[in-house]
């Protein structure tokens, strides 16, 4: 079954939110661990965590549907693909990376990477959304007029 273009934007876009959800019911619990409080730290990460396999399942879900309509989508199909498969092999690294860190070892360490890795992530989804996931870029029609025709 092939998915329409607004269609595959709209369940992106859908993803993208509830990862911002997660994000922010993050930020109280890191402001907590930043301070010191051990009973937070549990619960950190364990949110952490799922916020992790979340975005990874993000991915692969971008890579499954998006990637090939990029492809083939207009002439910047190929950059935008590149750039794609770079941010994902990047993003997936620094996946790796937080879910090795100890946050007992040094638990303020620890909030400030998962909120650099939060702010990154923000700025990522907020550029895909005008490069990738833009209407004028996942069109269900095959050509796009714009301003006169004459």
């Amino acid at each position: 079954m092939t998915l329409e273009n607004s269609k595959i934007r709209r369940i992106i876009l859908v993803e993208h939110e509830g990862l911002r959800i997660g994000l922010r019911a993050l930020d109280g619990l890191l402001d907590q661990v930043a301070q010191g409080e051990v009973s937070a730290l549990k619960s950190a990460r364990e949110q952490v965590d799922a916020l992790l396999q979340t975005f990874i399942r993000h991915v692969e879900h971008e890579e499954r549907i998006l990637r090939p309509v990029l492809e083939t989508v207009d002439a910047w199909g190929a950059a935008r693909v590149k750039s794609m498969d770079e941010e994902h092999t990047e993003q997936r690294k620094v996946v790796s990376r937080l879910a090795e860190l100890d946050p007992v070892s040094d638990p303020a360490a620890w909030a400030r990477q998962v909120r650099t890795f939060g702010a990154e992530l923000l700025r990522d989804m907020a550029d895909e959304e005008k490069t990738c996931l833009s209407p004028d870029v996942l069109r269900d029609d095959i050509v796009a007029v714009q301003g006169d025709s004459e």
